[in-house]
């Protein structure tokens, strides 16, 4: 089901992101105040309608760093 609120909504914070980038630095300040508003206007239209999805992606555990030098030395002392 595609919900038209909160398309227009995400356009919208687009929209301002956009013009926000793109305007003479003498409206910079104007047109984020809009983005700002943008932005928390959909943020509560999530938290209220969407409220088991998280704010944030969930992120996945990071593997741990090994050293190409030790991967690497398996092969090399393979014989």
């Amino acid at each position: 089901m595609i919900d038209d609120k909160l398309m227009k909504l995400r356009n919208l914070v687009s929209y301002w992101e956009w013009k926000s980038k793109s305007c003479h630095k003498f409206w910079v300040k104007e047109t984020y105040q809009e983005l700002l508003k943008a932005r928390q206007m959909l943020k509560e239209y999530k938290a209220k309608h969407y409220p088991s999805t998280p704010a944030t992606p969930l992120l996945t555990q990071a593997k741990p760093f090994l050293r190409m030098d030790d991967w690497s030395e398996k092969f090399e002392n393979y014989e």
